[in-house]
């Protein structure tokens, strides 16, 4: 066990640890009592972590980083320890915040991710957390931090670690403006988006009167749950993709989530129908506030033209959520052009990868700019070429 102090934001002395997984009872047991005093994302709850670690068993390598000031825990994270080879070549001990660098299992593909801390000292506390694992904890070559909000302002000043950083859009709906906004929504977007979706409500209306059905218990849940799986699938086979749902941990995974935290009100399935038809279904998480759209499974068959079913069931969506009271309507990360359309903001989300300073990784680096810089050559030759014989 290695530790190391710190300071910042009203915390006097901050000691921060890297632990072997303590039973899983009592970890959860820490785990919600930091959570009653956070500002994480469901994706840092107990519900998603909970269900991450059970499911897992012991199939990866787990690890537990602890930050303790005053005499109580003030951050968490589970950070996944795995051994790679890229290309046969380039040897790399890992260290996985919230995942485990096994692709079968990080296909959940967790967003709004980073270290529970207590409320307030969220780059404090994370700093230290990072600054510790990369000045007391030597046994990692790559330490990867995915779905990060925003740009953190750590990892800095330290000129042995090398950060590589990809930056997304993150869309969302502020569903305030929707309350306020004269005519609810749709006179928030765009011209064009407008006119999309009115066309395809009244497509719909051929077949009868659309409306909203949320889940009303945990059965309901997960009869829509098996509904949008059916449709993901068919929708993803259709284009020569497996889906997400051929993958046995991840749709064991939503079994289980769903099962454990709809009686809390963390999930949202959302069935959307046009009088007898089922458009789709919609399934978000629902913490603090935040409506978080995590998938969807949607009928493109409904109509014989061109419609846009998704357009349509996230309108019922936002609005369904807007009369409740809640704060956002988060998108997630992504540039699609459906996000785009419907959301009223944007931020960005981040992917970090810090590098101890190997001589392998700088002539990966160096090989990975040869590469690219080839790969331009060639596109300019190419658009050069077809210049050419215009």
């Amino acid at each position: 066990m290695m530790t190391a102090d710190g300071h910042g934001n009203g915390q006097t002395h901050a000691l921060v640890a890297l632990l072997s997984l303590p039973p899983l009872s009592q970890l959860e047991a820490e785990w919600r009592e930091l959570e009653s005093r956070s500002a994480g994302s469901f994706f840092t709850s107990w519900s998603w972590i909970g269900c991450w670690i059970n499911l897992l068993g012991d199939v990866s390598d787990l690890r537990l980083l602890r930050a303790r000031s005053g005499g109580r825990t003030v951050g968490l994270g589970i950070l996944g320890l795995r051994f790679v080879r890229r290309n046969g070549v380039i040897f790399s001990r890992m260290l996985r915040l919230h995942s485990t660098g096994r692709p079968e299992i990080d296909l959940l593909a967790i967003e709004c991710n980073g270290f529970l801390v207590e409320r307030g000292s969220e780059e404090t506390v994370s700093a230290r957390m990072v600054s510790h694992l990369a000045e007391a904890e030597k046994g990692w070559d790559e330490l990867v931090l995915d779905g990060l909000p925003g740009t953190p302002k750590w990892p800095h000043g330290n000129r042995r670690i090398h950060v590589r950083a990809k930056s997304y859009a993150n869309h969302s709906v502020n569903l305030q403006a929707v309350r306020e906004k004269t005519g609810g929504y749709l006179p928030l977007l765009g011209s064009k988006t407008r006119a999309r979706i009115r066309r395809s409500c009244k497509e719909y209306e051929a077949f009868g009167p659309l409306s909203l059905q949320p889940a009303q218990d945990v059965g309901q849940a997960l009869a829509f749950l098996d509904g949008l799986k059916t449709l993901h699938q068919t929708y993803w086979i259709g284009r020569g993709e497996p889906g997400a749902f051929a993958n046995p941990f991840f749709d064991r995974f939503h079994r289980l989530l769903v099962q454990q935290a709809f009686a809390r009100g963390e999930i949202q399935l959302l069935a959307i129908d046009a009088g007898p038809r089922r458009l789709g279904y919609i399934y978000n998480f629902v913490y603090q506030n935040r409506i978080y759209n995590y998938q969807t499974g949607l009928d493109y068959e409904v109509c014989e033209k061109q419609n846009r079913p998704g357009l349509v069931a996230h309108m019922y969506a936002i609005e369904f959520n807007a009369t409740r009271g809640h704060a956002v309507y988060d998108f997630l990360a992504g540039d699609h052009e459906y996000k785009q359309a419907l959301g009223t903001d944007v931020a960005m989300m981040s992917w970090l990868i810090l590098q101890r300073d190997r001589l392998r990784f700088r002539l990966e680096a160096m090989a990975r700019g040869l590469r690219n810089g080839m790969r331009r050559s060639g596109e300019a030759s190419g658009s050069e070429s077809a210049g050419s014989r215009s």
